[in-house]
């Protein structure tokens, strides 16, 4: 009890010092001075001092497709995933039917899908070199993908993504 009446007497003795204190107070900016203010920030606009370039709009004419048209699926016992297209290195005959949505099926991410499914998917990881074609696999992975008895998806740490044909680089002409 002592201890509440010295702690609330402290209180009605610091509470004058805290309102003793002068708090600084300003005007609110009228319409006026916002008014000015974007006027003056619009005039440095960089954007709006840039000519226009003549020809196609690129991002009216590159419009993003749906993610089904850019993806292929992988489905098995009720659920399914998406995966990007060229992301599938390997389907061997006996998992064909399992490429491709089937009715009633349920759409999980990557990570569930692989977790229930290792036993016939299997991941080949691999790097943004090799992702955009500039790359080769080796040659060791080539050969295990051709006596694989699993699908085959290749991924980048740990997610699925597509894998472009390497296609060698062209000779310098003026390297002759």
């Amino acid at each position: 009890m002592h201890y509440i009446s010295l702690c609330l007497g402290i209180s009605f003795v610091c509470c004058p010092l805290a309102l003793a204190q002068k708090q600084q107070m300003r005007d609110a900016s009228t319409h006026e001075q916002m008014a000015a203010a974007r006027t003056k920030a619009q005039a440095g606009d960089s954007l709006r001092q840039l000519p226009e370039v003549p020809g196609k709009d690129p991002s009216k004419e590159n419009q993003p497709q749906d993610i089904i048209s850019r993806s292929d699926i992988l489905c098995f016992n009720g659920i399914a995933t998406l995966v990007p297209k060229e992301a599938i290195l390997a389907v061997p005959a006996q998992f064909a039917d399992r490429i491709g949505i089937k009715p009633g099926a349920k759409i999980v991410t990557w990570a569930q899908f692989y977790a229930v499914n290792r036993g016939w998917v299997t991941t080949q990881e691999i790097s943004l070199a090799q992702a955009q074609g500039k790359e080769p696999l080796p040659d060791a992975i080539n050969e295990r993908l051709g006596k694989s008895a699993n699908v085959v998806v290749t991924t980048m740490q740990g997610g699925p993504i597509s894998k472009l044909q390497y296609t060698p680089p062209a000779e310098d002409p003026k390297t002759k």
